[in-house]
């Protein structure tokens, strides 16, 4: 299956729902362009991406039909579209995810999981690694910074996709990452950028400058 970029049906589907407010009118109006644009073309860039990590981990798996998030939940529309990769045998819930979201302002990219009831167990093998070796993982953190790729504190579904980078405590960084509730590394690129871009290529190659920190926090050879 291979990915030749968003169309631009694809792009201009988020922007209208939120301009729209993400009402279930609108989605209801529009929801025809998700499933034959916006979903498939987001799968494909995830196996695509997929394979390109699998040669790095072996055990990574795109599961197309479970790794995909719902576009309508709790009455409204979501104004993102959301994938994630993880490791075989393993969910969203229990392992650090790459992810890639199209929001309506930006595409983004990264690793994640969040400090939740259901994602626990892998946040806090993170918290104390990070915890046991934080001169190593700041070393890590700003090589990642001066690629434009940031650590970035919490940001609500209905907010720009704009990095917010986490301001981290250089004393106690695990501390300041469990605060913020979300374990979340990641760039973005504004959405009029993408056309006729490599997308696929521009993020396996933010994925291989994450993957030292994806395996340091996770403690893979």
């Amino acid at each position: 299956m291979t990915f030749n970029g968003f169309t631009t049906e694809a792009l201009g589907f988020y922007p209208h729902l939120q301009k729209n407010r993400n009402t279930a009118d609108v989605y209801n109006n529009t929801k025809h362009i998700f499933h034959e644009h916006v979903k498939p073309q987001l799968i494909e860039l995830l196996s695509e991406v997929s394979l390109g990590l699998s040669s790095m981990i072996p055990s990574l798996d795109f599961d197309r039909k479970s790794d995909i998030g719902l576009p309508f939940i709790h009455g409204r529309a979501v104004n993102y579209a959301w994938g994630a990769i993880t490791r075989e045998n393993k969910t969203k819930h229990s392992d650090l995810q790459f992810y890639i979201a199209l929001r309506y302002d930006y595409l983004r990219f990264g690793i994640f999981t969040a400090y939740e009831k259901k994602t626990q167990k892998i946040f806090g093998e993170i918290y104390r690694k990070i915890n046991s070796e934080s001169d190593l993982f700041l070393q890590l953190l700003s090589k990642l910074e001066a690629k434009g790729i940031y650590i970035t504190t919490k940001i609500a579904n209905d907010e720009s996709g704009k990095p917010k980078p986490l301001a981290v405590d250089s004393k106690d960084p695990a501390e300041s990452i469990r605060e913020d509730g979300t374990f979340n590394i990641m760039t973005a690129i504004p959405i009029g950028d993408i056309t006729n871009q490599d997308v696929s290529g521009m993020i396996l190659d933010c994925f291989m400058e994450i993957l030292p920190m994806y395996k340091f926090v996770l403690s893979l050879e």
